[in-house]
């Protein structure tokens, strides 16, 4: 995945969330985690940063999403109590 993809997905997943209307009380904190995780990545301007590769700015904007990826996983490491047991099953890791 690219820089691109990468803003590209993280816009898509902040309007699916906010679709979704307000959480439950106990997962406020958390969805509101998740958006501010999400908030860098989909405001990437890597793909106009990167149109050369070779400069400052690039290398700047890559940055960026390496530490906007690294909260990002963090944050989505809270999930795990939320998610069904099911999906953690040996059959569904090889899906």
């Amino acid at each position: 995945m690219n820089a691109q993809d990468a803003a590209n997905r993280a816009r898509s997943a902040i309007s699916a969330m906010v679709a979704l209307g307000s959480p439950p009380p106990e997962l406020t904190v958390l969805v509101t985690e998740t958006l501010n995780a999400l908030a860098p990545l989909s405001e990437s301007n890597a793909a106009a940063s990167c149109q050369d590769a070779t400069s400052d700015p690039c290398a700047e904007a890559v940055d960026q999403i390496d530490e906007a990826a690294s909260t990002l996983v963090e944050v989505l490491d809270k999930w795990a109590p939320y998610i069904r047991p099911e999906s953690a099953s040996p059959a569904a890791a090889r899906l």
